[in-house]
């Protein structure tokens, strides 16, 4: 039996929790201890708990860094989570080291864990790393800027990370392992998974990228309930914080669709407000597999619910609150699958876009055109390759892979 320490360190909701369980899971099927070690675990017992999965408290940045401009590229990201404080990133840095003398793992994974791999240059362990493709950038100097559908104009690059680069050196310095020769450089490991589909990378598609697909809890939640009613189904997934919760979802009840609703941390307030003969909102995560037999389109803002939507063909309204989410909202955009509002867009577009959702054919013909493309689905597939990749080390000597 070996221990597998998977770490999570930046991003927010449940996709990283639910693709880290639907991993684990298989994996202590195989006989191994799985320790899931958390940025947030505010949902961690009602999501693991029931499995009897492991979690601890990830380290976690706190402080926040004043005056920057908008992020251009990751390395600007960055900036915001310790990487210009050379003393508060090795505090960071030997804080990850002591969860892992606390677990002795044999093997680490890494999902949007930046300094954690940092922390994990020379620590000894075999590492991998296993998420989505914002997180894994190309390993190119500079990394790759965030707004590719524009020309750069306005945006001249503000050097290619190397303070970044000699911060993280002086880290690794002080911790007695190899240093980096470029940002890039941090994000080396002994095997590399894109948990996406080529024509949805947020960098667009690269020749060398290991495309295992998406992998995501499925089966977590409960069973959808629609509002009874003619209409056609569809399921929306929202932050309770989203800044045009109440115009989109005053947009929603207007809707000729019947419309079930996941907000975490909505209040019975809104809740009431909002409620109706067609709409209705689920208090609990609700089971996708389910959802995406039976809805005819999903509003969400980005992440993971973007690929179980297009991956089942069905189209999508997209609301994306940061970075990440607009570079999908992009790629999508680009497939004709779906729509958008932009960060900065007009609330006031909210109406016709959830109009649009359903009346426009044409975007559920490219949804299914994209599924159908797909060489596909079976997300267990993709599990078993990565657990079977996991296991082969036990074979070789330690890093060796």
């Amino acid at each position: 039996m070996a221990t597998i320490v998977l770490n999570w360190e930046l991003g927010a909701a449940l996709g990283h929790i639910g693709r880290y369980l639907t991993l684990a899971l298989r994996l202590r099927e195989h006989g191994h201890r799985p320790v899931l070690v958390l940025r947030d675990i505010s949902q961690a017992e009602s999501v693991l708990g029931p499995h009897g999965i492991e979690f601890l408290q990830a380290p976690v940045w706190l402080t926040r860094v004043q005056g920057l401009p908008p992020d251009l590229n990751l390395t600007e990201t960055l900036f915001r989570f310790g990487f210009l404080k050379p003393d508060g990133l090795l505090s960071m840095a030997k804080a990850w080291h002591a969860v892992w003398d606390l677990l002795q793992p044999q093997l680490m994974l890494f999902d949007h864990a930046p300094t954690a791999l940092l922390a994990a240059r020379g620590f000894g362990a075999p590492r991998m790393i296993f998420g989505n493709s914002f997180a894994l950038p190309p390993r190119v100097c500079p990394l790759p800027r965030y707004r590719w559908w524009t020309d750069g104009a306005g945006h001249p690059p503000r050097g290619n990370g190397r303070r970044t680069t000699q911060n993280c050196n002086l880290v690794l310095t002080r911790l007695g392992a190899p240093p980096i020769a470029q940002l890039a450089d941090l994000f080396e490991a002994e095997a590399t998974y894109i948990c996406a589909r080529p024509k949805l990378d947020a960098y667009g598609e690269r020749a060398d990228g290991d495309y295992i697909g998406p992998i995501n809890s499925l089966s977590m939640g409960s069973d959808p309930v629609w509002p009874s009613g003619d209409g056609p189904p569809v399921f929306a997934y929202l932050k309770s914080d989203y800044k045009h919760l109440d115009g989109l979802l005053g947009a929603i009840g207007k809707s000729r669709a019947r419309y079930l609703i996941y907000a975490a941390g909505l209040s019975e307030h809104m809740r009431r407000r909002h409620e109706s003969e067609h709409v209705a909102f689920s208090v609990t995560p609700v089971r996708m597999s389910e959802v995406v037999k039976q809805c005819a389109a999903i509003i969400c803002h980005g992440g993971g619910m973007t690929d179980i939507a297009l991956d089942n063909g069905k189209p999508v309204l997209l609301l994306p609150t940061q970075m990440e989410q607009t570079m999908t909202s992009h790629r999508v955009d680009a497939l004709g699958a779906g729509l958008f509002l932009p960060l900065d867009g007009n609330p006031g577009a909210l109406p016709k876009l959830v109009t649009r959702l359903l009346d426009d054919d044409e975007l559920a013909v490219r949804a299914a055109e994209y599924r159908a493309q797909l060489p596909g689905i079976d997300q267990s597939l993709a599990v078993d390759r990565v657990v079977e990749r996991c296991e082969a080390r036990e074979d070789h000597s330690r890093g060796s892979w």
